[in-house]
């Protein structure tokens, strides 16, 4: 005979979590289309391709620099008595890493890149790259209030952030005083004031556990070969078609993943909620949960691709002008490889669990180089086109890969990760109790 609910069951919260969440990344959705919008009519093709460079070489900083210590903080998130030692260390631990990373960026661009960005965007540069420091601690920040379940507070963060560039944006865009510098220089100010917004809800301290640093560190590194590459899988390909073709078509080719981006955004409301509970429980729970969430993110990103290539080719068109045009075909290519990466996400997760960093980085690896070899086979013939249906594939061939190996090493079968009747009312209760709400 099962319990009576209680007021404490866990389920209501993550409900709760992932109500906000979801509105949350509805909310950042809308900020960050009004913002491609206002950038792409007042930089047009050849400006916005040279921004998203700088902003792509800015993020990859991030990503190559982290040294996936989100990953380790997780990963060690599984013994509760480090976790007020992980807590403590994010902020100044995110900061000196970054730092790091910002410097090695620099010297990278000026000694081998210098042909990325023209020298009168090099001041541009600088003001990325000040960001990276910044976006690094808030990426350990946020994973760590995810980890506490404070999800709360990753939503204010990153709300503010998305306000203060949407405003700051619309208001040069109406002045006309919009240039690559200044979108450049406000993106940086928006991870400074996410950054900001975190930091009264964290317990900051004085550093400690200097051997849960290193440890820390070095499990990262473990971690760090496949994380790379999965960042060079989302992002190189702008690199390659900068390379191997204009600016413009960088500027068109990133209208059209902007939307992807968005797409992917609220997916991962679901991860950050499915989380915790994934790192704690046992790992026969954790397979189970891990299950449903995979069938609960395949409902929402099937209906958000469908509305998505239904609607997002008017839309898109119709907001930036007939200059961005060419997005349409590449913008819809990209959608079903966004949704299968989406699907596949809790899976990553539960691998993490498992502390299998060699496999990580093969399956990683792999869909890197099918990603590059079919760039640098489809861009000539195809151009942005051929750069979207590169990534698609290997995007698609990545997530079948994750999960077939969950499927295996959790002993469930496949069929149990397609959604059914189950998940269909639990979403529709979901939605009539947030209506009722409203």
């Amino acid at each position: 005979m099962s319990a009576p609910a209680t007021t404490g069951d866990p389920r209501n919260g993550a409900a709760a979590r992932l109500a906000h969440l979801l509105l949350t990344r509805l909310a950042l959705v809308v900020a960050g289309g009004l913002t491609s919008v206002i950038v792409a009519r007042a930089l047009g093709p050849g400006d916005r391709g040279s921004y998203w460079v700088i902003i792509t070489i800015a993020t990859a900083a991030v990503a190559l620099g982290n040294l996936s210590v989100e990953q380790s903080q997780t990963a060690l998130w599984t013994q509760e008595e480090h976790r007020p030692a992980i807590t403590a260390n994010s902020l100044w631990l995110g900061l000196a890493v970054g730092a790091t990373a910002a410097v090695g960026a620099f010297a990278v661009v000026l000694l081998f890149g210098a042909g990325m960005v023209p020298a009168s965007e090099r001041s541009s540069l600088i003001w990325g790259l000040a960001a990276v420091p910044l976006m690094v601690a808030v990426v350990y920040v946020n994973n760590v209030h995810v980890l506490h379940s404070r999800t709360g507070a990753v939503n204010r963060g990153a709300l503010a952030g998305a306000v203060i560039q949407c405003s700051t944006l619309t208001a040069l865009g109406f002045l006309d005083r919009l240039t690559v510098a200044w979108v450049v220089i406000i993106w940086t100010v928006s991870a400074a004031v996410n950054l900001a917004v975190l930091l009264p809800s964290l317990p900051v301290c004085r550093p400690r556990g200097r051997r849960l640093v290193r440890r820390t560190l070095s499990r990262g590194l473990r971690q760090h070969p496949g994380s790379v590459c999965h960042f060079l899988l989302l992002r190189l390909d702008i690199l390659i078609l900068n390379a191997m073709s204009t600016t413009a078509a960088v500027g068109v080719y990133s209208m059209a993943v902007t939307p992807a981006e968005l797409l992917r955004a609220m997916t991962s409301a679901v991860v950050q909620v499915a989380l915790p509970r994934q790192m704690q429980s046992n790992e026969e729970t954790a397979a189970a949960y891990t299950a449903r969430t995979i069938r609960i993110i395949v409902v929402l990103a099937s209906v958000s691709v469908g509305l998505f290539c239904v609607a997002g080719p008017f839309l898109v068109v119709a907001a930036v002008g007939p200059a961005f045009a060419g997005c349409v075909a590449p913008m819809l290519i990209l959608a079903p490889g966004v949704a299968a990466a989406a699907t596949a996400r809790p899976a990553a997760m539960y691998l993490l669990r498992l502390n299998l960093p060699r496999l990580t980085s093969m399956m990683y690896g792999t869909a890197f180089l099918l990603n590059v070899a079919l760039n640098l086979l489809l861009i000539p013939r195809m151009g942005v086109v051929g750069c979207a249906l590169a990534s698609t594939v290997a995007y698609t061939v990545l997530a079948a890969v994750q999960i077939a190996w969950f499927v295996r090493s959790a002993g469930i079968r496949l069929c149990r990760l397609f959604p059914g009747a189950a998940e269909a009312r639990e979403i529709t209760r979901w939605l009539r109790e947030r209506l009722r709400v409203a």
